[in-house]
């Protein structure tokens, strides 16, 4: 993470808590504060303040304290989304929170560096480094429709728990409804959509595209939708929620009306953030933690970018029929005024390309500069609308084959293009029970089950499996050749070490924390099983909201016991 000369300043009244703060975001700063109280702080300039509010502030007394101190990122004592909306609603100097009680201290090192640096967008700046990023490119409510079963199938793919697979497409659903429908706007900034009902919507377009990003690096799936607008306002958002909290009826349902959705999104999520340059693009981005027992907000932020970093306004939208998908050539303008900063209006007179792709074999995606374009069903696919004299860079790829991409110059007529993509070995892993963390050679390349065609055919592999609870396991594979699919499914055997201990409460949901460890790590909730020590004791609590908490009795396991605590958790 780069280092910026900047100063931050980290206020908490918790000393321990403070000190990991401090820690996490020296990295992003070369001067970092600590102080425990807003009052003691000296010097008021500052990049950013980070504020540990352990409930004793409230907003009418903390805001007047924080002048000059930048935007300020809040860390709260737990998930509360009505105090996230009261923090924010009154000043536009709170722009993000974290929760203490789930306090990732990457993320939040990731969140500050976003701020200081004035560099919001881009899923690759959520999601850890060298994550795959997959980008497509959405014009219409059909294309919607087909990347919103590309990315299902993708979080299937990487075995993610089907408890995510849902919300996850809603969220999907609805940010992508915002960016086609609720962000064009005309030359007076007028919404060109609003009033027009979703049945008339859904058969129209505007000539500006929409970015969907998604992405997995094993601890949490992310998926960001970019328009090509930027009128997507604070007090919307924050008005919309606030709706939400207290009287979800009066949210906003009429045609434009993205209240309720935006409400659902953050209710959905393990984090959501807003990134807007204003005119230029607007960012939605929805985390979902996969480690996470029971979903629950944990971050959020709204974030203004000021630097425009040499992007462009596409300019103003109007209405358009939607595209027939059937269609042979397939429009790249619409493609380059998506990507931020492409605003690139030819010239009539500009002489057009086409490039004409063929694959063998047939069905392999197209992209150019980095963009899908489509698919060559057939094995073959046109791109049309180009310019003469300039240089593109097409790439194919197909599901285990190795990918290829080329870079020519176009002249007048079709441009012909042929891919001939070899295939590879693929490798499909799993274990019982599922969930293992995967690692070859060191390196981790994801959990079971998962697919990989990155491996030499005819190689000799050993492949670790490790799972909490479970003794280590390793299996000697040798990878089949290229073009041939090998399944291994690993077994794993519970570590003679630990004993289960299956946890219950009525009602259901409650916190299992265990005496002595720190409040800042991942939580579980009942039902659940959790995983001890033998031969040692044990003292647990389980605890709710508005309820008391449940104190269990210390116990003492032996080896191959399994257990059962809990029990009725009374209201307050």
């Amino acid at each position: 993470m780069p280092v910026l000369a900047r100063r931050i300043v980290v206020v908490s009244p918790d000393e321990a808590l403070g000190l990991k703060l401090e820690t996490a975001l020296e990295a992003v700063a070369d001067t970092v504060e600590l102080h425990r109280t807003v009052d003691s702080i000296v010097t008021p300039a500052a990049a950013l303040c980070v504020i540990h509010i352990d409930g004793e502030l409230a907003p009418s007394e903390l805001l007047p304290r924080l002048t000059g101190l930048g935007p300020v990122i809040a860390v709260l004592p737990r998930s509360n989304l009505a105090a996230v909306v009261e923090l924010m609603m009154p000043s536009d100097r709170i722009v993000g929170m974290m929760v203490a009680e789930q306090l990732d201290l990457r993320r939040l090192a990731a969140m500050a560096t976003r701020i200081v640096a004035d560099d919001l967008f881009g899923l690759d700046k959520v999601m850890a480094p060298k994550t795959e990023i997959h980008t497509r490119v959405v014009g219409t409510h059909d294309d919607k429709s087909r990347c919103m079963a590309e990315v299902s199938g993708f979080v299937e793919q990487i075995g993610a728990p089907k408890k995510y697979r849902e919300p996850l497409e809603q969220c999907i659903d609805e940010m992508v409804m915002n960016a086609l429908y609720d962000a064009p706007v005309d030359a007076q900034g007028k919404h060109i959509f609003s009033g027009v009902p979703t049945k008339k919507r859904i058969t129209q377009r505007t000539k500006q595209s929409v970015v969907v990003q998604y992405a997995c690096d094993g601890k949490q799936v992310a998926v960001s939708v970019r328009d090509a607008f930027g009128s997507l306002g604070r007090d919307t958002v924050l008005a919309h929620l606030h709706k939400g909290l207290h009287s979800v009826e009066q949210v906003d349902r009429k045609a434009g009306g993205a209240g309720l959705g935006l409400y659902l999104m953050v209710n959905l999520s393990t984090a959501v953030y807003f990134n807007v340059l204003p005119g230029i693009a607007t960012e939605a981005v929805c985390v979902f933690d996969l480690e996470t027992p029971q979903v629950a907000l944990e971050q959020f932020g709204f974030f203004v970018q000021s630097d425009a970093r040499g992007r462009r306004p596409t300019g103003p939208a109007r209405r358009l029929p939607a595209i027939p998908h059937h269609t042979r050539v397939i429009p790249v303008l619409a493609v380059i005024l998506a990507v931020i900063g492409g605003a690139w209006p030819p010239s009539a007179a500009s002489k057009q390309a086409q490039i004409t792709v063929r694959t063998i074999p047939k069905g392999a995606t197209i992209e150019l500069e980095g963009r899908t374009i489509g698919t060559a069903t057939d094995g073959t696919l046109a791109i049309g609308e180009l310019e003469v004299g300039s240089t593109y860079r097409v790439a194919a790829h197909l599901d285990h084959h190795e990918p290829k991409q080329i870079v020519l110059r176009t002249h007048a007529g079709p441009n012909p293009v042929r891919f001939e993509l070899a295939a590879l070995a693929t490798v499909e892993l799993d274990s019982t029970p599922t969930g293992a963390t995967v690692e070859i050679d060191g390196k981790r390349v994801g959990s079971t089950p998962v697919t990989l065609t990155s491996l030499a055919p005819g190689a000799t592999k050993a492949i670790v499996f490790t799972r909490a609870g479970y003794q280590s396991a390793t299996a000697s594979l040798e990878i089949p050749r290229a073009g041939e699919v090998k399944r291994l499914v690993q077994p794993l055997e519970l570590s003679p070490d630990l004993v289960r201990v299956h946890f219950v409460s009525n009602p259901p949901g409650a916190a299992v924390i265990e005496t002595g460890k720190p409040a800042t790590v991942d939580r579980t909730y009942t039902p659940a099983d959790v995983f001890v020590e033998a031969n040692q004791v044990h003292r647990f609590t389980l605890t709710m909201a508005k309820h008391a908490p449940l104190v269990i009795e210390p116990f003492t396991p032996s080896r191959g016991e399994t257990l059962e605590k809990g029990g009725d958790l009374v209201e307050k």
